[in-house]
């Protein structure tokens, strides 16, 4: 049996371990039960490297923690493991929450990059299949057993009393060791159409196949066209989930191929999509930590359709206005970039980082991904791996050391600094000193006197007697005159 508390601990990422210590907090002061859910607890299963966005079920009303997480409000986590002893975690804030009253839950993503699900334990009924079902409070077991597939359908407690414990109530980690993907009864194509996309979009991404009975319910549901009965809200939650797969075209491909694109929106079946713009938003996230590459694929997806359309399906997928904005002007703020990052105001390091640093991260690696200038791809290489790296070792601690203590001259003090390492006007740590006390106002220390430098370096001044053991004197070799030196070779 795998140690899940270790095994959070261990594979997720610094800030999604923050999130979840602060919501294991938050859930306890409330006395309820949490647990994460889904998709991370398979993936943290089945070994894998990254483990996508955090889902939450609560055993009680999810708006206990949610009022804790406003918008613009902020919660630091008690809690702090090996993974968050290293220096002060800044506080926790959200900065967009989508709520779902009918399902009682919310689409959460954090001021650290992280997204996040709460959503209340419930049962599903269907009085009718495809249509909306009934929605109730449950407990935790009821809530795995109305899931989709096996593998979604376990759960890790966060309670402190039972922080770890697995609970796998359809044995999915039997089928991830057989690396299946078995839904839990036969009307659950039907009941839920949603399901179809999910699953071969996850046996795609983890190369899982079906199991018998389940590739038989799926060929039924697909001859009876089941798909076509998709509400827009799940159209645009699929949408979003499969422009955030690794590899999107794989997943649009096999969808085209299936006649399934349809079932998410008429237009897009009907349109030719630049695949090849995929692969290329591909190589140029990959290697940048934290990168979301979700609005870039929705441009390249969306790169044939007409404005209007585009910004339907944005309402459809993106759902925020600043980010449909944002996505909707990326070719028009590009160029308009690139004209500035080329020209001779961006000659010096200094510049670019000033030129870059404002803009928004989509924006540079849309850049990155469509420029055919080497000068362009170079600066925002640099900015991104060397200059951004470089901000991280600003010089704080020395300047603390030489008494300036922490405020907006400190800062400034900073700033100038860094510029001048970029621009490679400051080359050696001594330089570094030096210019700090120059724009500190600190006067260099006095010079030893030259008698003490000689003693400390070992070395005495012309005519010192050499020095001889502790307490010692020695007198200096008496002189002899040129005459007396040839009477003893004489004699000799």
């Amino acid at each position: 049996m795998s140690d899940y508390k270790f095994l959070m601990e261990s594979r997720l990422s610094p800030e999604q371990y923050g999130v979840l210590s602060l919501m294991s907090q938050l859930a306890a002061e409330q006395g309820l039960n949490l647990y994460l859910v889904g998709g991370a607890v398979r993936d943290l299963t089945y070994g894998q490297q990254v483990v996508r966005d955090l889902d939450f079920a609560v055993e009680g009303n999810p708006q206990k923690i949610l009022r804790h997480l406003g918008s613009g409000g902020s919660a630091q986590p008690a809690e702090t493991g090996s993974r968050l002893s290293i220096g002060e975690p800044p506080p926790l804030a959200v900065e967009y929450q989508r709520y779902d009253a009918r399902l009682n839950s919310a689409d959460l993503r954090f001021t650290n990059g992280v997204r996040a699900e709460l959503a209340m334990c419930r049962e599903e009924v269907y009085a009718k299949p495809g249509q909306r079902p009934e929605v109730h409070p449950a407990m935790i077991f009821d809530d795995l057993k109305r899931r989709d597939l096996s593998v979604n359908a376990m759960a890790v407690s966060l309670h402190p009393n039972s922080r770890g414990l697995l609970l796998d109530p359809t044995n999915g980690a039997a089928d991830i060791e057989r690396r299946e993907l078995r839904a839990l009864h036969s009307r659950s194509f039907s009941e839920d159409p949603w399901r179809i996309y999910r699953l071969l979009r996850l046996g795609l991404r983890l190369g899982f196949k079906p199991e018998e009975r389940t590739k038989t319910w799926l060929a039924t549901a697909l001859e009876n066209r089941v798909w076509e009965r998709l509400e827009p809200e799940q159209q645009g939650r699929e949408l979003r989930a499969t422009l955030q797969e690794q590899n999107p075209s794989r997943v649009i491909k096999l969808l085209a191929r299936q006649k399934l694109l349809v079932g998410l929106d008429a237009k897009l079946s009907s349109t030719r999509i630049p695949y090849e713009g995929f692969a290329r938003i591909r190589a140029a996230v990959h290697d940048v930590p934290g990168a979301d590459p979700f609005l870039l694929n929705f441009h390249v997806l969306t790169e044939k359709l007409s404005r209007a359309h585009k910004i339907r399906l944005a309402k459809k997928a993106i759902c925020e206005s600043k980010a449909t904005q944002s996505v909707l002007s990326l070719d028009h703020d590009a160029k308009k970039l690139a004209k500035a990052l080329g020209s001779s105001k961006a000659s010096l390091p200094s510049q670019v980082y000033a030129l870059l640093s404002p803009q928004p991260l989509p924006l540079l690696l849309f850049l990155r991904a469509n420029s055919p200038s080497a000068k362009i791809q170079s600066r925002i290489k640099n900015y991104l791996f060397k200059y951004s790296q470089a901000r991280t070792r600003l010089p704080r601690a020395e300047l603390q050391a030489l008494g300036v203590k922490p405020g907006p001259a400190f800062e400034k003090i900073l700033e100038r600094v860094f510029v001048e390492q970029l621009d490679g006007i400051i080359k050696t740590h001594q330089q570094l000193v030096k210019r700090l006390r120059e724009l500190a106002g600190i006067k260099e220390p006095p010079a030893k006197p030259a008698a003490a430098k000689a003693r400390a370096a070992g070395r005495r001044k012309p005519g010192e007697p050499p020095a001889g053991p502790a307490g010692v004197t020695m007198k200096p070799p008496t002189k002899v005159p040129p005459s007396e030196k040839k009477k003893s070779q004489t004699n000799r």
